[in-house]
């Protein structure tokens, strides 16, 4: 193979290219606001119930069984006061009940770069962490958005 000739042989997708937005205006029309500002690490945890058997033909190995799920979005990076998504969050940081609940949505083109991929569900914001880190650094934030049902999977083409 020539220089310049190289082919990747998979896609990799950097993090950054996923678009995380949660409503602030949960009461009234969506407004969606990003996640961005101050933003440095989304981690996906699927919570998986899982369910394993040991039947007598499996010879002592097992059988999985995934029987229910309870997917969250953990969140961490800097404060950024003025970011109309920070604001909503911390806003509610002492709040109780529904004054925690919202919707989320994570968006990412596919393998194709034809179709944008949406994932939309209500979720609760939860273990708000608001002050953290050394007394010269930018405070460290994380929280955690649980789902709170089935999520919305949506393919729409791009431009469309």
């Amino acid at each position: 193979m020539a220089d310049g000739d190289f082919k990747a042989q998979v896609q990799v997708e950097p993090v950054y290219n996923y678009t995380v937005a949660i409503d602030t205006t949960p009461d009234t029309t969506a407004t969606w606001s990003p996640l961005c500002a101050g933003i440095e690490n989304f981690s996906e945890s699927l919570n998986e119930q899982v369910q394993q058997f040991f039947f007598m033909c499996g010879k002592g190995f097992a059988n999985n069984y995934v029987t229910g799920m309870a997917p969250s979005l953990t969140v961490t990076g800097r404060r950024v006061k003025g970011d109309a998504a920070q604001e909503y969050i911390f806003g509610a940081k002492y709040a109780l009940m529904k004054k925690r609940e919202t919707q989320l949505q994570i968006s990412q083109l596919d393998a194709t770069g034809a179709n944008t991929q949406t994932i939309t569900c209500n979720v609760t914001i939860q273990n708000i962490v608001e002050i953290n880190g050394n007394a010269t650094d930018p405070s460290q934030i994380s929280f955690d958005l649980a789902f709170n049902g089935t999520p919305t999977l949506k393919s729409t083409p791009v431009g469309g």
